[in-house]
């Protein structure tokens, strides 16, 4: 499936519920129980969760430091790093730091 940049600032949310998406999941999801066991076991993650955990992380980048936000705090974490799909690739490094904050929080 291509990816079809929106103008907008919010995210393609038909890219990431796509099957081909979902399926390139598998790799950070493995990542994720074999370096992040600690963090994931209590509640493991699965393809379609990953998914929309990273749709949910794009929408707070827009919603918290986007185009519409005045004196942005911060800056978003380039699209490119939620794309990387390999094994210890930036996606992974994102969630495991996701996984960690929610551990430590007691979420």
């Amino acid at each position: 499936m291509a990816v079809q940049r929106k103008k907008d600032g919010i995210p393609n949310s038909k890219f990431f519920e796509s099957v081909e998406t979902i399926a390139q999941f598998d790799s950070v999801r493995t990542w994720l129980h074999k370096n992040c066991k600690k963090y994931t076991q209590a509640d493991p993650p699965t393809n379609k969760s990953l998914s929309s955990l990273v749709l949910q992380l794009l929408q707070f980048q827009e919603d918290a430091f986007g185009k519409s936000v005045n004196n942005s705090p911060l800056t978003k974490l380039p699209m490119k790093c939620f794309l990387d799909f390999k094994p210890g690739g930036a996606l992974c490094h994102i969630l495991s730091a996701v996984f960690k904050f929610k551990t430590d929080q007691g979420w």
